[in-house]
């Protein structure tokens, strides 16, 4: 009977050190996923660049959200849109492209990746009523970037900036 009751504690041990082995792996992880969460480095991938425009993100009434909105035509054709906020906390920030100007307001053109830890990027290769786009064709259209305050808030644009023929 006390090899039995030695062999019930030995085993108990190893189940033990087995869970905080699991624990610590759990908490090492979480410190991982929290630090890299949010990086403000420019973390997107290499992309062979055809040509570029970057435009002035605005900051609208009083929220100090600011940026730049720069588009990128690779060599493969496609546009990508990096944005990237200063100003902000880490809220999310919805992202559109409008027609008309910031000053005129309009209909949205393309929905944009949401700004997430203040950086989105969009690869667009059609308007969202599924009309073709390129890089030129956004150079020339009658538009605006728009940056909304956040999700259940669309109405509040934080930041704008006029593309296009606006610019």
């Amino acid at each position: 009977m006390d090899g039995s009751l030695s062999l019930y504690y030995s085993m108990n041990q190893i189940n033990i050190m087995k869970m905080k082995k699991t624990s610590s792996l759990l908490v090492l992880f979480t410190f991982m996923v929290i630090l890299g969460g949010c990086k403000k480095d420019n973390d997107t991938e290499d992309t062979d660049i055809a040509q570029s425009k970057i435009y002035q993100l605005q900051a609208m009434d009083d929220s100090n959200v600011t940026g730049t909105a720069t588009f990128v035509e690779d060599v493969d054709g496609k546009t990508k849109i990096l944005l990237k906020l200063e100003g902000s906390t880490t809220d999310v920030h919805p992202a559109f492209i409008k027609y008309n100007s910031a000053s005129e307001g309009g209909e949205i053109a393309i929905t944009l990746k949401k700004c997430i830890c203040d950086v989105g990027e969009t690869i667009v290769t059609t308007l969202d009523n599924g009309e073709a786009i390129d890089y030129d064709g956004l150079l020339q259209l009658d538009g605006h970037i728009s940056i909304a305050k956040s999700p259940q808030d669309l109405e509040t644009v934080v930041s704008t900036a006029n593309i296009g023929a606006n610019e």
